[in-house]
């Protein structure tokens, strides 16, 4: 809206007014408003300009109310440096507690934030009531920018030539055009023979070309007699005049209430003339056609529009719009040259509101009737009919609306607080890089919810118009009609699918005259602009046979198949009654691109009472971009068109300059023609340029291409019906006169498996696929040859018809789990291509069910060879019990992909659901189709609040991963559905996606949808290294009870360490029964890990559960592909031997080594070359004897069960279970040593152990004094100083430890638990010389380019109830040139996420060293409407540079929150920069000795000492495994910048289970010299060691040089009154000077 001001004087030049539009919010605390006189001082850039005190008249400034200013100032000061505010002090409530001033300067379009948060009252706080306010830089926001104009209005002196009536006007520039601007608020006069001036402000919008005025009044007396009038901009004086000379009365002149002026004088270069339109308005025949609502019409032109007019004063009819009428009409408006669109609606009134709309005819007047341009419609403005849209924008009959048009899909949220709906009329309108739309009022929503925006939910609507380009900004508000018209809008979010792009419009305000500022209209900017997927429009034509019973009451659906993919299952849906017999129904769709259609598939889905259809012919259309030639005659017409524009913009330009030369001589002089010459130019220039644009315009597809439309014809002519023809509901056509594919028939055998209980009396559906047209999408399997579909060992056979598809590559096979029965185990489905006489073999052998296998209700499966699925003669088969399939198993998993999908279910009240829940995974290439979520690995009672799914989809042939759709059937006592997320991994590709919900699946919840759409977040995307498949076999003994009923687990280990996770191979108790019998090969496909081209070991072992756990192993086999893929290798690991505990050594764990290598590979020349042979040098099977020492102190010794698991260069063993000790039968008593065997295969040198306990029985604390492990085979020990507890009662409470070997130097990160670990390695200098690229595991995630410092980062999380967040929150930081750290996590350490309310959370991070920071960015990965977060506090310390910022924020990071963004970049203009010092980094190395008890528990504190003072005293962190005996241990430390360093202060505080310290040594290194300090100590901290003492001094040691000398003090102390005593103990310092 343009902002008015209003007064009463001549003409005259006055002095240039600039607007600021102050905003002021007073806090919502109690006692906040005040009934003081408010006055406010805006300060210039400088301060040397300001405004003076400006007392803020009419405002409330109640408490949580917004009052608005409208400031005219004669100086620019925007942008302003500060504010001052206060108030009069007088009143009975004169306290005031101001929230902020928002000031809007609208000539800069710089829109400022001065935060406050204060108290102005005397007795309160500080007592001030005037604050200087200073702008929040991170909140200045760029706004559209508006230029100050002075209007000029001329009443003419006829008798009741003034009115009240509301006046509104538009103003038309070469860049666009103004809203509509209401002149007169409150229904001022405008009185005859005076002159109205106004102060409007208007955006750049060029020359302005005309301007239009109207008012909506039509009764007697409501006309106005308007002479002309005048617009200048008051800072260049460039001036406009408007004639009119004529009424605007519907009863007066020509009855219009509307007029358009050309503009006129000296800044004119080109004066347009003024054109009448006859507009024929055709209304179709059908029945109910005619409307009684009021009708508005727009005309479109190559300049401007008409603006919307009401169509009142028809030149035929007294009775208008009605069934087979013609109206007639004449719009009067400054010539558009070629009208090219109409826009025509009603506004829904009256009882017969509906209207059929034939057609428009428009002709500009004096043209004869054959050059009428026709506008067709043919279709329904009616909220229950067609799409329930009561606007249509029309294009010639050369074109097609409904296809070019676009389509801007609006979703609406109203807020979820109390009283937020509205019964108000809502209104939008949407502001585009190239045009703008009208004000659409918002009658007919797409989702059909019962009422319209009520509180917590979501109505969505469609906009069809021109494409507008990109959205930049929208107004929506109400009329503030209705019983309850307040309004708390959410947020709007808009989709043009057309343009790939999604708009957020973050409002979260009220809409409503008494809260918040009292506005009923507000302007949003878009928050975030994502991208989604891009899809044409298509129109379909179906015809309905004229047969008896053609139509049908069913869902129809159609797909499109063409040379670039295909598109989703479209249902094609209506308001009115479609598919009736002999009719022609069209469809509006939106969907993908599939460039040159090849066919089509149409079906139904058999529902309701008359569901038989018979279908006649589809036509399809949809717009390409080709390259056109024209004819003759068309070139000859586009050239004609070209020299008449030329001659019309002539003869303008002409018209002006001739009122110019007569203005000229009244009064010009020669200099002013020369001027006048020189403006000439200049005009003919820019005229030049408007018909460059045009030309380009028409060019818009590049030089001879052009948008035309493209249909195809196909013709059905049949029956889809149950009982006619071939029983069909589905049928696949091509285009009709087009070479193609043929039509195919395929006849499906479905062999149902010969296991118990196999058959299946669920719904059975089928899909194939080929390799040259697509699929057949999915056909259910109905009439089969047998009676008895699906019967155990049975063979049913379907015939399907469909285009030919090629060879086939697929099919996909599913069930719907339906009848007293569903499970099915599938044995194979042959399917034979009738044309080409070909069979295709896809074997199964796999249960779909619920309780079997992995759960699944659908496979897709591969084709193979006949060889492999019929039978053979003994011969052969080579006389083997081998099923030939076994050996495709592994190819075909390789070629498959297993998805884990994990479902979120919320925590709101009545989240869980017991509807059928259902998902479809989309790809690059394929969907998964359909898939019922029936097995869940973690819950029997599925989706229940709060709780977490696991489920198994495998797919082929998928592509990258782009979309989820997650839907249920609606069904159930309860079956709304609250969603927080579903996370998608696929190990085979090495990536887990995230895709965010947070929304319900509900009739009765949000926008009522049981659907959703879900898209990944790509800052939750985690990406690891993708597995592989294994095939592992393992065979079991022929010997008594050699099977087991216990679950058995696999690891797999390459070089260097390297293993896969550990893998159970059964996936429920039925398969461990099933599998591990006496004398069987027990066969998995599993996906594991990538250990690399060498498998050095495996290891096996199992759960020790069942009534028969014991197992005898005799040999695992295991296969795996080659590296390319053209062949496989097996490898055969050697056991025979029991894992039991009740037999041979009684250890369910066995590591085995391979023995030999099986080879299978295919040549170039196709044939298999097979080798054999052994492994060479493969690692020993050795036994370690490890001796643990448990201490002799009091409590030492466990009852608990102890662990251990040792590492060494070659792998590891494994968490092994210490149960049997070789020596005592009492194990881990007090002062003894149990021994104990642990086979495995070699471990090469042992460097770490970690040993943990389980904390049971009565005496669970443990004490370990030192670990022993000798090697039996080469004799070589490992020695591990322990000396620590395991407890959760002592020391740090910990029940495992690692222990490094007592020679051992490398590296210990292992040791790392939190992120502030390993930010301190990638700090450290043996990161200096490592190659990033080749940095795996943890480290991969800390490490970057550049020069790293640490920074500290304190974030404070607000108090509101929805303050908190478990989203990971980061940060980027910006310094000087735009120069941008990377993204930095603010991460805890495991076990602890989010910020809770209220909380203050600090990390210690490392990033790229910036320089000067200028700006720092704080966001989270949160991506659902759900992830609030308030944060209200940031602080970030730089220790290098001496630097602390701290940011008052006070913002929501949050989609549904504030301004809607969920990253916010914060200026450190804004900042309070505190001086802490200047830190260099210094890397610490400190060696405990080598004695007995060495280490610490104690706090370590230091203090340096240096030529440029000293520090204070630093506690050094002890972390968890620092300062143990015989162990350096680095890290890095900020020091002040004293060096060089004199001498260092440690000081131990005795505290602790282990109070004393023997220190060695402590090495400082110069992170940036590079210089070595050194400090030797080699004694105790102890008050029962060594010295005695808990302090010690060290001088520094440079380049072997002490830089202080010893010296010793004597300090004696001497009573001075003997006969005073004291038993307390006292402290001495010496103080003294070294120079």
């Amino acid at each position: 809206m343009m902002q008015l001001t209003l007064n009463t004087l001549f003409p005259v030049v006055s002095t240039p007014a600039i607007t600021y539009i102050v905003t002021v919010f007073t806090g919502d605390v109690r006692g906040a408003g005040t009934k003081s006189k408010i006055y406010l001082v805006m300060y210039g850039a400088r301060g040397n300009k300001n405004s003076g005190k400006i007392f803020l008249e009419g405002g409330v400034f109640d408490r949580g109310r917004t009052d608005i200013f409208h400031i005219e100032l004669a100086v620019l000061l925007s942008p302003l440096s500060r504010v001052s505010v206060g108030h009069g002090n007088v009143g009975v409530n004169r306290g005031w507690f101001c929230e902020k001033v928002v000031i809007l300067c609208p000539f800069t379009g710089i829109q400022q934030t001065f935060p406050c948060s204060n108290w102005l009252d005397e007795k309160k706080a500080d007592g001030l009531i005037e604050r200087q306010l200073y702008e929040m830089v991170s909140l200045r926001k760029k706004r559209l920018k508006k230029f100050p104009w002075s209007l000029w209005v001329w009443t003419t002196d006829l008798k009741k030539a003034g009115t009240n009536s509301p006046i509104f006007i538009q103003i038309y520039g070469q860049k666009g055009r103004t809203d509509e601007i209401l002149l007169n608020p409150n229904n001022k006069w405008f009185k005859p023979g005076i002159i109205e001036k106004f102060r409007i402000e208007l955006p750049d919008l060029g020359r302005f070309y005309k301007i239009r005025v109207w008012h909506d009044k039509r009764s007697s007396g409501s006309g106005w007699h308007l002479e002309r009038m005048t617009l200048m901009n008051t800072l260049n004086k460039d001036k406009y005049n408007f004639n009119c000379n004529r009424w605007l009365d519907a009863n007066e002149d020509d009855n219009e209430i509307v007029r358009e002026m050309t503009a006129e004088g000296p800044t004119v270069r080109r004066i347009m003339g003024m054109a009448r339109y006859h507009v024929t308005v055709c209304t179709g025949e059908l029945e109910g056609a005619g409307t009684d609502a009021n009708v508005y019409l727009c005309l479109f032109g190559d300049v401007g529009d008409t603006g919307e007019r009401l169509l009142y004063n028809c030149r035929n009819n007294t009775d208008l719009f009605e069934k087979g009428n013609a109206d007639e009409f004449t719009i009067e408006s400054v010539t558009m040259r070629n009208v090219r669109r109409v826009r025509i609606r009603h506004d829904g009134k009256g009882s017969g509101s509906g209207w059929y709309l034939d057609r428009v005819l428009v002709r500009e007047e004096g043209q004869p009737e054959s050059d009428n341009v026709e506008f067709p419609c043919l279709r329904w403005l009616d909220k229950d009919k067609d799409d329930g849209q009561l606007v249509r924008e029309l294009l010639p009959s050369d074109s097609s609306a409904t296809l070019k048009n676009f389509r801007y899909h609006i979703s609406l949220k109203t807020g979820d607080v109390s009283g937020a709906s509205t019964d108000s009329r809502v209104y939008i309108k949407l502001y585009g890089d190239k045009s703008d739309t009208i004000k659409q009022v918002l009658l007919v929503s797409d989702n059909n919810l019962k009422d319209y925006f009520e509180r917590g939910r979501v109505d969505e609507f469609t906009l069809e118009t021109l494409n507008i380009g990109n959205i930049n900004r929208l107004v929506i508000g109400h009329d503030s009609t209705g019983m309850h018209a307040s309004w708390f809008l959410g947020s709007v979010q808009i989709r043009v699918p057309r343009q790939g792009k999604q708009y957020t419009f973050p409002a979260n305000r009220w809409l409503d005259k008494n809260q918040a500022d009292g506005r009923l209209e507000v302007e949003l900017y878009p928050s975030e602009v994502v991208e989604i997927q891009k899809l044409v429009h298509y129109e379909v034509e179906i015809w309905t046979g004229d047969v008896g019973g053609a139509g049908t009451s069913a869902r129809v659906y159609m797909q499109i198949y063409g040379e670039k993919g295909k598109t989703e299952v479209l249902f094609l849906s209506s308001r009115s009654k479609v598919f009736e017999r002999a009719s022609k129904d069209t469809f509006q769709l939106e969907a993908a691109d599939v460039g040159e259609v090849y066919k089509l598939r149409l079906g139904h889905t058999g529902e309701g009472f008359g569901p038989s259809w018979f279908v006649d012919t589809v036509w399809l259309r949809h717009l390409v971009v080709r390259e056109v030639d024209l004819t003759p005659e068309e070139e000859a017409r586009k050239k004609k068109e070209k020299d008449k524009l030329r001659q019309l913009l002539k003869k303008e330009r002409l018209k002006a300059k001739l009122q110019r030369k007569k203005k000229k001589r009244k009064g010009s002089d020669e200099e002013d023609e020369g001027e006048e010459e020189e403006s000439s130019s200049s005009e003919e220039s820019s005229s030049e340029e408007e018909e460059m644009e045009e030309e380009e315009e028409e060019e818009e597809f590049g030089p001879g291409m052009q948008e035309v439309i493209e249909q195809h014809k196909f013709e059905a002519h049949r029956w889809l019906a149950r009982g006619k023809e071939d029983n069909e509901l589905v049928v696949e056509l091509v285009p009709a006169g087009k070479p193609g594919p043929e039509r195919n028939t395929y006849e499906v055998q479905v062999v149902t498996g010969n296991v118990p209980k196999a058959g299946t009396d669920a719904n059975v559906y089928l899909t194939i696929y080929g390799e040259e047209y697509g699929d057949t999408g999915e056909r259910p399997l109905k009439k089969s040859d047998k009676s008895n579909k699906f019967e155990q060992g049975q063979t049913d056979t379907f015939t399907i018809y469909a285009i030919d598809l090629g060879a086939l590559t697929k099919i996909r096979i599913r069930h719907d789990n339906t009848g007293n029965r569903a499970g099915w185990f599938l044995d194979r489905i042959d399917i034979t291509d009738m044309n080409n006489e070909i069979t295709y073999y896809f074997p199964c052998q796999r249960w779909l069910a619920v309780e079997e296998d992995d759960g699944q209700l659908s496979r897709e499966l591969l084709p193979v060879d006949e060889s492999y699925v019929l039978p053979q003669s003994e011969e052969g088969r080579g006389g083997g019990d081998n099923n030939p399939l076994d050996n495709l198993a592994l190819e075909q998993k390789d070629k498959s992909t297993t998805f884990s999908v994990t479902i979120k279910t919320g925590v709101k009240k009545n989240a869980g659901t017991d509807a059928n829940v259902f998902i479809t995974l989309f790809g690059t290439q394929d969907d998964t189709g359909m898939t019922l979520l029936k097995s869940s690995k973690t819950n029997s009672d599925k989706f229940e609040r709060d709780s977490i799914e696991i489920f198994t989809v495998e797919t082929l042939d998928l592509g990258d991963l782009w979309k989820v759709r997650l839907g249920h059937d609606n069904t159930g006592k309860a079956p709304g559905w609250f969603v927080d997320w579903v996370e998608v991994d696929a190990p085979s590709l090495g990536k887990c996606m995230t895709f965010p919900c947070g929304r319900w699946l509900a009739k009765n919840e949000d926008d009522g949808s049981i659907i959703r759409d879900l898209f990944h977040a790509e800052l939750q995307t985690r990406l690891y290294t993708p597995f592989v498949p294994y095939e592992i076999t393992l065979y079991t003994s022929d010997v008594f009870a050699a099977g087991t009923d216990a679950n058995i687990f696999i690891i797999i280990y390459g070089c260097d360490a390297v293993c896969t996770q550990q893998k159970y191979l059964c996936t429920n108790k039925r398969e461990q029964k099933q599998f591990f019998e006496r004398k069987s090969a027990s066969r998995f496909i599993v996906e594991l890990e990538d250990v690399g081209e060498i498998i050095e070991k495996i290891r096996i072992g199992h759960n020790n559960t069942g009534m028969n756990p014991g197992w005898h192993c005799s040999h695992v086999d295991i296969r795996r592909l080659l590296p390319d893929k053209d062949g496989a290798e097996t490898l055969t690991f050697p056991c025979d031997r029991w894992l039991a505990t009740s037999e041979d050594d009684k250890k369910t764990i066995r590591e085995l080594v391979p023995y030999d290598i099986f080879t299978e590979k295919y040549m170039k020349d196709g044939s298999l070359r097979q080798v054999y042979k052994e492994v060479e040098e493969p690692l020993d099977i050795v036994l370690y004897s490890v001796q643990i020492f448990t201490g002799n102190i009091p409590g030492a010794g466990t009852d608990a069960k102890v662990y251990i698991t040792i590492y060494g260069d070659l792998g590891d063993t494994g968490e092994r279970y210490l149960g049997k000790s070789e020596n005592r039968t009492n194990k881990f008593e007090r002062g003894t040593a149990d021994t104990f065997i642990i086979e495995a295969a070699d471990l090469g040198v042992i460097y770490k152990i970690k040993l943990r306990h389980d904390n049971s029985k009565w005496c669970a604390d443990w004490y370990v004094e030192k670990v022993e492990i000798w090697n039996d085979t080469n004799e070589d020990e490992f020695l591990f100083l322990c000396g620590r507890w395991l407890s959760l009662k002592k020391e740090d409470g910990r029940l495992e430890r690692l222990f490094y070997e007592k020679e051992y130097t490398g590296d210990r990160s292992s040791n790392c638990s939190s992120p502030a670990d390993f930010w301190e390695i990638a700090l450290s200098s043996k990161m200096a010389d490592v190659d990033i690229s080749t940095v795996t595991g943890p480290m991969a995630d800390y490490v970057q380019e550049g020069p790293i410092i640490p920074y500290y980062v304190s974030v404070t999380t607000g108090k509101h109830k929805d303050a908190a967040t478990d989203s990971r929150a980061f940060i980027f930081l910006i310094g000087e040139d735009d120069e941008r750290s990377k993204r930095i996590w603010l991460d805890y350490p495991r076990g602890k996420r989010g910020f809770s309310r209220g909380s203050v959370e600090e990390f210690y991070v490392a990033g790229l060293d910036v320089g000067i920071i200028k700006k720092i960015e704080l966001g989270h990965d949160g991506a659902s409407p759900e992830s609030c977060w308030l944060v209200e506090e940031l602080c970030l310390a730089v220790p290098t540079q001496g630097t602390k910022y701290m940011l008052n924020c006070n913002c929501w990071l949050a989609k549904d929150r504030g301004d809607g963004i969920t990253s916010r970049v914060f200026d450190l203009l804004d900042a309070m920069v505190v001086n802490i010092g200047v830190k260099v980094l210094y890397e610490m190395t400190v060696w405990t000795g080598d004695v007995v008890g060495g280490g610490t528990d104690s706090n370590i504190f230091m203090t340096l000492y240096g030529i440029n003072g000293s520090t204070e005293e630093m506690q050094l962190d002890k972390k968890k495994a620092r300062f143990e005996r015989e162990q350096n241990d680095t890290f890095i430390m900020e020091i002040l910048d004293i060096a060089p360093f004199t001498k260092m202060r440690i000081r131990i505080d005795g505290l602790g289970s282990r109070p004393e310290w023997f220190l060695e040594r402590i090495l400082l290194k110069n992170m940036n010299t590079g210089d070595l300090t050194m400090f030797y100590y080699g004694d105790w901290l102890s008050q029962r060691k060594g010295k005695k003492t808990l302090v010690c001094e060290m001088c520094a040691v440079i380049d072997e040089e002490e830089m202080m000398e010893w010296t010793s003090y004597t300090v004696a102390e001497q009573a001075l009154m003997p006969t005073c005593s004291s038993s307390s103990s006292g402290r001495t310092g010496i103080v003294g000077h070294w120079p």
